[in-house]
């Protein structure tokens, strides 16, 4: 904690600060956690203490009960006059004193988690308050961009720029667990932090930060599209998860969860027969279509499919990876499709495709759920 800061808090908080002296205080408060919490505390109780009324007025049947308490040992040579002053300054004293009370007990109050808010262009509303320029956002509270533009800083890993049109809600603002739900709109998200510390919730997916960059869009349905890129993201909904790395996109659907992940330059061909087969039990016509158009580039769409089909379908899916990407020594197709959790782990590494451990839980979860009926994850 830096003394001199404190000192400055509430000047700061007043607005009475140089604007030398206010850039370095923010600078410091965005690093700083301990300063940053004092800040919090002293905005908080300023914010309380706003809301207080302007004046007190001590009720009227409040000095007998005084009298009755104090019982002074002559009070019957205290004059009328006397003891209505003596009254006033006791009731302006005991006011005074509430005040004070309330006010340290207000200050010892932790503030709400909250996070640093910006509105970068027009106004927003968190709750039923407008907000233009600078401000927070708490744990609980809904952000309106309808036409503007806003960005939030995301505790000390990284941002999140909100579109307009966007209502999003800060479920949770913990040093493990940094969490969002976006029930409509567009963000774009930049995390600098170990995987499976920011979470955005969505009415078809959880989006789950891997260490990334994205975009993710919410239509009015609850449907969406998550665009990563850089690093990777994870989509899970119930039993069926996808993991999307950079430079490909992801459709997600209510009720259903996410489809399979295809890179950003993908024909139209392969993402309408994509969107038919997750989606819209499009079955081998559609699977066919995707085979037919998938390039050796597309192996994280075929690798999916492969993941998250079975008998039939997984042998068509097999057999257009091997032709594409020829499997590594000591794989082979009959191992392959009974599921060789060896060869599946050493063709991992052969196609390059990131983390392995991801994989090994995406597969996990796949075989918890295999079923011999099953065409689509």
């Amino acid at each position: 904690m830096n003394a001199h800061v404190i000192d400055l808090l509430d000047e700061y908080i007043d607005g009475s600060l140089p604007e030398s002296d206010r850039l370095n205080i923010e600078q410091h408060l965005d690093e700083c956690t301990e300063c940053r919490n004092e800040f919090r505390r002293l905005q908080n109780l300023v914010n309380q203490a706003s809301r207080l009324p302007r004046s007190i007025e001590p009720g009227r049947d409040l000095w007998p009960g005084i009298r009755s308490r104090l019982n002074p040992p002559d009070h019957k040579q205290v004059s009328h006059y006397g003891a209505a002053r003596w009254l006033r300054g006791y009731g302006a004293a005991a006011a005074i004193l509430a005040l004070c009370i309330l006010g340290y007990l207000l200050y010892l109050k932790p503030s709400a988690p909250a996070w640093n808010l910006e509105v970068l262009k027009g106004i927003a509303l968190v709750g039923n308050n407008v907000v233009s320029g600078k401000g927070r956002f708490m744990e609980g509270e809904v952000l309106e961009t309808r036409t503007g533009q806003a960005r939030i800083q995301v505790g000390v890993i990284g941002r999140v720029d909100v579109e307009p049109n966007t209502v999003l809600r800060l479920v949770k603002a913990s040093p493990s667990d940094h969490r969002l739900a976006l029930e409509k709109g567009t963000i774009a998200a930049a995390i600098s932090a170990p995987p499976r510390l920011f979470y955005v919730e969505t009415p078809s997916a959880l989006a789950i930060d891997l260490g990334c960059m994205y975009t993710l869009n919410i239509d009015s349905t609850g449907a969406g599209v998550l665009h990563v890129t850089s690093g990777w993201v994870a989509l899970e909904y119930n039993s069926r998860q996808s993991i999307v790395p950079a430079g490909a996109l992801c459709r997600t659907k209510p009720d259903y969860g996410p489809g399979t992940p295809y890179q950003w330059d993908a024909s139209p061909e392969l993402v309408t027969a994509l969107v038919a087969y997750d989606f819209n039990e499009g079955g081998e016509v559609a699977l066919h279509s995707i085979l037919l158009n998938v390039r050796n580039m597309d192996s994280i769409t075929l690798w999916h499919l492969f993941l998250g089909t079975w008998g039939s379908h997984r042998a068509l899916v097999y057999d257009r990876l091997a032709t594409l990407v020829p499997p590594p020594s000591g794989v082979t197709r009959e191992g392959m499709l009974e599921s060789n959790p060896d060869m599946i782990q050493r063709w991992t590494k052969h196609l390059n495709l990131g983390v392995e451990a991801w994989w090994k839980a995406l597969y996990l979860i796949h075989r918890e759920t295999e079923s011999p009926v099953q065409n689509h994850y």
